[in-house]
């Protein structure tokens, strides 16, 4: 059964080669009109977007630094994936289900082309024929998918949250473990010849919270990212597929009356958006942490030191009501720097447990100050500034090796376009310190609500 929707667009929107040339090639303009610098080029997407998204601006609660990166990649990979249509369609869906509850208007899409296409304009000197038209036709095509998306995936969280209300309703009636839905996948794995892999008992154990957040694309995604690094750090091989089987299996088990099509296309879907974040997640870890462990063990305290230094000058510059929450000693301010390096190395090296408790704690504790959660998007985006820096100046020292090196398909797999150490140093560092500020930023806002 086809993992995309039936009705989502399926008319190509490229279809000669000089098209898919002219789209490439114009990308590569774009890059080199803005020195080669992937950040610039998102930076200059992420705020041309914004500038026609007004409306959805308080929405971006993603560190700037962050976000331009994702953007970046978004349009790169949305230009490479235009030579596959199946690749293209799995692709723009997997974006259209982070853009999930949005009111994507036909006006909007229009908008953040025009804007895009005028960036294009500003920024490249001879232009190849036909790239205006083929980037118009290809997001023109990827809003019609969100559209569509954002509809039918509506229709599916209803029979999704129906079926687990009734599955939990079930559960308080009959207490027996072995008729819960870990009970039924563990028998269901039995009839299989399967035996239970430590990955998947970790899975069932968060599988309601997965469930849970699958209306909250941000959300989800951040619960992955976490379980994901747990998985990589006790397990070598994963295999995600192997749960969809078990999981449906469970589900038919337990919904007897009520299963159907509907049903079984609804829970495919949840299970591929889970497994495809999983994948992606884990991916990201096995790259990042090596690159990221020989991050901190290249720099040294005269590093350390400027970092903690110059992000209250970058973050200050940008953020002057900052200064007001930011009153303490130096001393202080040099404690909060370094927590900030060490929850971005213990991410990838502590068990997700510990990291949650203490990062708890921490946004509990800002509850308590009343810090502004607005605060911590521009915070990061210094962290990663200065950061970059840092890592420019090593990358220059013939003094210092950076001889990990990573192959070139992996490093494309990860939106990277270079495989030298400097840059999934920061690539890690960025990813984990985003991680840290979404738990932080989600942990604020629900801890407020509680207390209001």
């Amino acid at each position: 059964m086809s993992r995309i929707p039936k009705g989502i667009p399926n008319a190509f929107p490229l279809r000669s080669q000089s098209e898919l040339f002219a789209l490439g090639r114009s990308f590569e303009l774009l890059l080199q009109g803005l020195g080669n610098d992937r950040d610039r080029v998102g930076d200059a997407i992420y705020g041309a977007k914004t500038a026609n998204l007004v409306v959805f601006k308080d929405k971006f609660i993603t560190p700037r630094a962050v976000l331009s990166l994702a953007l970046f990649n978004g349009f790169r990979v949305l230009g490479h994936k235009s030579a596959d249509p199946e690749e293209l369609r799995l692709f723009v869906e997997t974006m259209a289900f982070k853009h999930l509850g949005l009111d994507i208007t036909l006006q909007r899409v229009t908008g953040v082309t025009d804007s895009f296409l005028e960036l294009c304009q500003q920024n490249i000197k001879d232009m190849p024929p036909g790239s205006l038209l083929a980037w118009r036709k290809l997001m023109t095509y990827t809003g019609s998918c969100f559209r569509y998306v954002n509809t039918t995936c509506g229709q599916r969280l209803k029979v999704i949250q129906a079926d687990w209300h009734q599955i939990g309703a079930a559960a308080e009636h009959d207490p027996d473990e072995n008729h819960s839905f870990s009970g039924m996948c563990a028998f269901s794995m039995g009839i299989m010849g399967e035996e239970a892999e430590g990955w998947m008992q970790e899975l069932l154990e968060v599988f309601a919270v997965l469930v849970d957040r699958i209306s909250k694309p941000a959300a989800l995604l951040e619960e992955c990212d976490l379980l994901s690094i747990n998985m990589n750090n006790r397990y070598k091989d994963i295999n995600f597929d192997k749960f969809k089987p078990v999981m449906l299996a469970a589900l038919r088990s337990l919904l007897p009356k009520t299963w159907s099509t509907t049903h079984e296309t609804a829970w495919e879907w949840l299970w591929f958006t889970i497994s495809r974040n999983l994948n992606e997640a884990t991916n990201k870890v096995k790259a990042f942490k090596l690159y990221n462990a020989h991050l901190f063990s290249t720099l040294g305290e005269e590093q350390f030191e400027h970092f903690r230094t110059t992000i209250y000058t970058d973050f200050f510059s940008k953020c002057a009501t900052s200064q007001e929450w930011f009153k303490q000693s130096q001393t202080r301010l040099r404690y909060i720097a370094d927590r900030v390096l060490r929850s971005s190395y213990d991410m990838y090296q502590r068990p997700k447990e510990d990291m949650m408790d203490e990062l708890s704690a921490l946004g509990l504790r800002h509850v308590g100050y009343g810090v502004p959660v607005e605060l911590f998007a521009p915070f990061t985006d210094s962290c990663v500034i200065v950061m970059k820096r840092l890592i420019a100046e090593i990358a220059k020292d013939e003094n210092v090796k950076l001889s990990l090196k990573t192959d070139v398909v992996s490093a494309k797999a990860h939106g990277l376009q270079e495989t030298d150490a400097s840059d999934l140093m920061l690539e890690g560092f960025r990813w984990s310190i985003g991680l840290v500020s979404r738990v932080l930023m989600r942990t604020i806002t629900e801890g407020s609500t509680s207390v209001m």
